[in-house]
């Protein structure tokens, strides 16, 4: 069931409002309902049986009176039972006896073939909630999962204080469990020092070393960096790096170091010692293994960064060089011209000039650019030095792994020359003239500049890494272990739904190729493509669609319709009808002021205004209440369960079916402005501002399926996957078999991963007229397409790494490693890994197959630029919401910096979904109204406006308007009706 249905699930009453779309898909009495209520209840019992009925089919729980009733389900109710509706007291006086009640509970009971909670069910129960306590942040968690387990398999769903025992039980249990696994790691001994030093203040500052420690780092530069690697040092000198907590899932231990770094130090005095100990030692545990990534990607950065600088000094050297040799061509030509001088003279006098132009020439640009970053011997070496407490491992023989063990070697010996007798290893051809420089001060800085790059590529590729890590890890740590693959093997690739051997894949593969050869052939016979004596293809433009005109009077009609609104007033019907509210909270809102915190809280997050101008903007509300509710936002998952509820609900509208199967979706990037002090901003190649990314998955039905942040300027291959992976792990979800991306969504590898994890990934190419067809040596290739084709895919290299490839695709598809974190780690980086070869060949073959298709096929060429339009509009209206950009002091935290993303794409996703909705209803009543709205004129609108709604100014939340729907019923409320 979607998500957002099963926001009925464990409730106590009925719901005080519903829209026409709850009434239609949960609401609505089958004919075998009505006959059978029909045949069982005179008819003044037949109304509140069918109540029963279907709340009892929702809710999974027994409806105790009618307290709250919406006069829209009372009305469609009878109507289907074909009896007048009767009095809201009426109803209430038939179950103020007992009995009555108990019979239509019993009979509804009986009828949907619900039972009681059994002995062995609560055992079951609680096995599961133990196992969920072992990753959830929070016991509301697992009162909502102990709801939804008990609804699927059809037992009725008892009290809430119930519920709330078993939840409180199994967090008690687990968390006694981790304070033994705690206990064993750090000691007693141990724990009063980590604890008198994580609270004594630090030398020569104020702040205590846990506050040091939870401060996030600033602008990217040499001091944040040396700040960065001083706290890991800091961490490993209390022994964090040697805690063997293993047994305490990293999720949980995440959770925990979420509840430290929200919570202000005064509070810690009303925790257990016992809690204490967990959340702080957990705390120091994931700041190690973030700090050592951060630290890890700040170094990366800093070598990139000199790298940059010496290409910079190379190609102005380069420019002053190619004047110079103009300038001695030209004296050279002046010398041989000059008839005052006899020709003997002339030809010395030239030679000797040209002797010196000669001089003057250097190497490639590639080789000036080492010689620069060689004469940048002090900040290289700074470089170097700030990661020589780091215990690297790597494999035996890694150039990258083997320079940094020599150089380290070095530094133990305090050399800063290079001696003959001094052993080193190999640094390959293209730095061996710099580093056996006569000069042995200048060998070993081109040493030191040679070891900074090729430690920067172990790290990259995974042949070099650090145990207290999370994403420079061990590379069989991050793959299914090789003696477990080799007993699971044939159950991992039963769940990719991959063929065991290479050669079942590939034949299926290769006919297709055939085929789109010479679908590719047909259509230069054809004239629809051309390829021209250069060999270049060229694409005429497609023909664009007739009749534009009338889609576009009636987009404007039904926005006229819908008219204008206020963004608070969009939140709350968009909640009311989702539930997001209690996907956010892990429950429903205690109180008003609870839930309007949380809107600020979202809108804090998801648009360009902090806590403090979100308080403004909201009558009563205070900037610490934003500020505790945005912290709450930060972890827990509860932002992705919140969009997904809300993107399902929007996708099951009637209308967003003429939008697309939705099967197919696209990714794409947002840039957000952001401060040049966020050190994990980067520099925009298009806006020139600095930014941050934001990654969406769009549907063809247009809503956000996956967000995340991204750094800027790099390949997006791996979020890309990573996002439909996720969305497709959900068995209720209608899975997503093709992924439209950009160029910068694609690679090779990507292309591979994709097919093998079940879908297509369809890259829209840049420079397409130069992009040749990839094809197995000895394919025959039809007559006029060799100019366009290479030879390329080797068969053989497959094959030899098909095991390989399907071990990765099966410890993605397990969630052991992420997708980007895989082909961050076996992409290009990987070069000559014979499972990154394996990876390209087929990507490239695969490549080629998509391209045959998108030249060939007019109408998949659309489908892929529609649904990447889609995309672009989407981002417009995210835009819209976050017009500025993000504060200095936000987004230095990962858990941040996903809360922005999450809250944006969720203010998006409410967006659309109430532009649909509200499309929906415009169309039916223009229908019901003789008007003829053509199937084909929606199809090419979509639900991406925003120009009606008043995203800013003063925001007034009415709550009390659907305080039935989204707000918790205290106990003995008063009864109360809805209208």
């Amino acid at each position: 069931m979607p998500a957002f249905a099963l926001r009925f699930v464990g409730q106590e009453a009925l719901p005080a409002r519903l829209s026409e779309f709850d009434l239609e898909q949960f609401f609505t009495l089958l004919s075998d309902d009505v006959a059978a209520i029909r045949a069982q209840f005179r008819s003044d019992h037949r109304l509140p049986a069918a109540l029963m009925l279907l709340f009892m089919r929702v809710a999974g729980r027994p409806l105790d009176g009618f307290n709250v009733l919406p006069r829209s389900l009372l009305r469609k109710t009878a109507e289907a039972l074909a009896v007048s509706p009767p009095s809201i007291a009426s109803l209430r006086s038939i179950y103020k006896r007992r009995q009555t009640l108990s019979k239509h509970q019993l009979w509804a009971k009986t009828y949907l073939g619900l039972r009681e909670l059994e002995p062995d069910d609560e055992a079951a129960l609680t096995a599961a909630l133990l196992a969920q306590a072992a990753d959830a942040s929070h016991s509301d968690d697992l009162i909502r999962s102990a709801c939804q387990w008990l609804f699927t398999r059809r037992i009725l769903i008892p009290g809430a204080r119930r519920l709330q025992d078993w939840a409180r039980g199994a967090f008690a249990t687990v968390e006694a469990q981790i304070l033994i696994e705690v206990n064993a790691a750090v000691p007693p001994s141990a724990a009063s020092r980590v604890i008198g030093s994580a609270y004594s203040a630090r030398p020569g500052g104020d702040n205590t070393h846990l506050k040091w420690l939870k401060t996030p780092s600033k602008r990217h530069g040499p001091s944040t960096l040396a700040e960065t690697l001083e706290k890991v040092r800091y961490l490993k000198a209390l022994g964090a790096h040697d805690w063997n907590l293993s047994a305490v899932s990293l999720a949980k231990q995440q959770a925990y170091a979420r509840q430290v770094q929200a919570r202000r130090p005064v509070k810690m005095r009303d925790i257990k010692p016992s809690r204490q100990l967990i959340e702080l030692v957990c705390f120091l545990r994931v700041t190690l293994l973030e700090l050592t990534d951060v630290a890890l990607l700040q170094s990366s950065r800093r070598s990139q960064q000199l790298f940059r600088e010496a290409a910079d000094k190379a190609q102005s050297n380069r420019a002053r060089s190619t004047t110079s040799l103009v300038q001695q061509a030209a004296k050279a030509r002046a010398v041989l011209h000059d008839e005052s001088k006899t020709w003997q003279s002339r030809v010395i006098e030239a030679r000797e000039l040209l002797a010196e132009l000669a001089e003057t020439a250097g190497g490639s640009f590639v080789s000036q650019v080492r010689k620069a970053l060689t004469e940048d011997g002090q900040r290289v070496h700074a470089c170097l030095a700030a990661l020589k407490d780091l215990d690297f491992g790597g494999r035996d023989g890694d150039p990258g792994f083997e320079q940094w063990k020599a150089w380290a070697e070095l530094q133990r010996l305090g050399a800063s020359e290079l001696k003959e007798d001094l052993p080193i290893p190999d640094v390959g051809a293209a730095w061996h003239g710099l580093v056996r420089d006569q000069d042995p001060r200048t060998g070993y800085r081109a040493y030191e500049a040679c070891t900074m790059v090729s430690l920067r590529k172990s790290l990259r590729r995974g042949s070099v890494w650090l145990h207290h890590s999370l994403s420079f890890r061990e590379r069989d740590q991050m793959l299914i272990p090789p003696a477990q693959w080799a007993v699971q093997r044939d159950e991992q690739v039963e769940l990719l739904g991959m063929p065991t051997s290479a050669a079942e894949f590939l034949e299926p593969l290769l006919a297709n190729l055939v085929a789109g050869m010479s679908a590719v052939a047909e259509a230069q016979r054809r004239g629809k493509i051309e390829i021209r004596a250069d060999g270049m293809l060229h694409l005429p433009a497609m023909t664009s669609l007739a009749d534009q005109s009338e889609p576009v009077r009636t987009r404007e009609t039904i926005y006229k319709f819908i008219g204008s609104v206020q963004f608070p007033d969009l939140l709350l019907e968009v909640d009311a009808a989702t539930g997001y509210s209690e996907a956010l909270l892990g429950h429903r809102a205690q109180s008003p002021g609870e839930l309007v915190a949380l809107y600020g809280a979202l809108l804090a997050h998801g648009t360009d205004a902090d806590a403090r101008g979100v308080a403004s903007m909201i009558p009563g509300l205070e900037p610490a209440q934003v500020t505790v509710a945005m912290r709450a936002l930060e972890g827990g998952g509860r932002l992705r369960r919140a969009n997904e509820r809300v993107a399902e609900f929007q996708s099951r509208i009637p209308i967003a079916a003429l939008w697309g199967d939705g099967d197919k979706a696209s990714a794409d990037m947002m840039s957000l402005d952001a401060s040049r002090h966020l050190w994990n901003a980067r520099v925009d190649p298009r806006r020139r501002t600095y930014a941050a990314g934001l990654y969406t998955h769009v549907r063809d039905r247009w809503g956000i399926v996956y967000d995340q942040p991204i750094v800027l300027n790099e390949r997006q291959a791996g979020v890309a996957i990573e996002g439909i992976e996720q969305h497709n792990s959900a068995a209720d979800r209608i899975r997503i078999s093709l992924l439209a991306v950009d160029t910068h969504g694609y690679t090779n590898p990507a292309m591979a991963i994709a097919k093998l994890l079940g879908f297509d990934l369809c890259p829209r190419l840049r420079d397409l007229a130069e992009r040749k067809l990839y094809l197995p040596r000895g394919f025959n290739v039809p007559e006029g397409l060799e100019a366009v084709t290479v030879r390329r895919v080797s068969m053989a290299a497959i094959e030899r790494g098909w095991d390989e490839l399907l071990r990765l695709a099966a410890s993605i598809r397990s969630g052991r490693v992420s997708a980007t974190l895989a082909l961050q780690r076996f992409g290009s980086a990987a070069q000559g890994d014979p499972l990154h070869r394996a990876a390209e060949h087929l990507g490239r073959l695969l490549r080629t197959v998509f391209l045959c298709d998108y030249i060939a096929i007019e109408d998949f060429r659309r489908e892929i630029h529609t649904l990447l339009n889609r995309g672009e509009s989407v981002h417009q209206l995210q835009r819209a919401v976050y017009s500025g950009k993000v504060a200095p002091e936000r987004g230095r935290r990962r858990d941040e910096m996903k809360a922005i993303s999450g809250s944006h794409a969720l203010l998006t996703n409410i967006v659309l979904a109430w532009n649909t909705a509200r499309m929906h209803e415009v169309v039916e009543r223009l229908k019901r109204d003789g008007i003829a709205v053509e199937d084909d004129w929606l199809r090419r609108m979509g639900p991406a406006h925003f120009s009606h709604i008043n995203f800013r100014g003063t925001m007034r939340f009415g709550v009390d308007k659907f305080a039935a729907a989204l707000i918790q019923r205290a106990p003995g409320q008063a009864d109360r009706s809805a209208s």
